[in-house]
């Protein structure tokens, strides 16, 4: 396990709000992370396309959560941690895990003990209405996913990936968020992507747009990886599981993480 031993604070603008936001992670002596206050396994969660937003006991709500998340468990940071967001979104930073990663490293060390995981002793999988998308959680020895994405412009993705920190570092954390250039004036007219530049998401269009180009050519299924990682964080623990998602999003990442505490009785209460 991973230990933070100093504290990071960033500034920005929310992806969708478009407003100035501040984020901190600092230690503490809780043993779970912590997210204004309040255990992150007790906070309920709504996904949509284009986010994984917690929604505390008094109605507040932080947005976009899931790259800071996915930083936080992805380099094996389950307790300890004390997140706290002004702002009522997550700054956009660079649209990926990678500039949270170098601080994360940078302010935190292994303390040396390993956090028992999760088992998945059955299959857990869920899905939409029609069962054209889904994800599924399947009984592994480690933590390994198998992610296929499809979208218009660059096709079908397939990506799998076996989870260890540095696999996390170098093939996941760099992997940036994405969005249809036709979507682009429809989400703004409805309060979402103001804060959305090329210095954070890929647009794609007739051709791709992306600062400095493609990082991977198949960055946009990578980042998929991205985003299940940090929708998963709220487990709280490491998950040996081989996750299988097809076509899938926050909603049913967010979903089959519910389902998986029930299943392994992680409670929120």
């Amino acid at each position: 396990m991973r230990l933070l031993n100093g504290i990071i604070r960033v500034e920005g603008v929310g992806l969708h709000s478009g407003k100035e936001c501040v984020l901190t992670i600092e230690p503490c002596d809780a043993p779970e992370v912590m997210m204004n206050g309040v255990p992150l396994r007790k906070l309920r969660t709504r996904g949509t396309n284009r986010g994984s937003d917690y929604i505390f006991p008094s109605g507040e709500e932080v947005r976009t959560c899931e790259h800071v998340l996915s930083a936080l468990y992805g380099t094996g940071i389950y307790s300890g941690v004390r997140v706290n967001v002004d702002g009522g979104e997550m700054p956009a930073i660079d649209g990926c895990s990678s500039f949270l990663i170098g601080e994360i490293l940078s302010n935190s060390c292994e303390d040396g003990h390993e956090v028992p995981s999760l088992e998945v002793r059955e299959p857990v999988i869920v899905s939409n209405d029609d069962r054209t998308r889904f994800v599924a959680a399947f009984p592994d020895t480690c933590f390994h996913v198998t992610y296929t994405v499809e979208y218009e412009k660059v096709g079908a993705e397939v990506y799998d990936y076996a989870h260890t920190t540095a696999n996390y570092v170098n093939d996941i954390a760099g992997a940036r968020t994405f969005a249809l250039e036709r979507d682009i004036e429809y989400l703004r007219s409805h309060g979402m992507a103001l804060g959305g530049t090329l210095d954070n998401a890929i647009v794609i269009g007739d051709t791709i747009h992306a600062k400095g180009g493609l990082r991977w050519p198949n960055e946009f299924v990578r980042h998929k990886v991205l985003d299940l990682i940090g929708d998963l964080a709220s487990l709280g623990r490491p998950l040996n599981a081989h996750i299988i998602a097809m076509r899938a999003g926050h909603e049913l990442h967010l979903k089959l993480t519910e389902r998986l505490k029930e299943e392994t009785g992680i409670a929120r209460d």
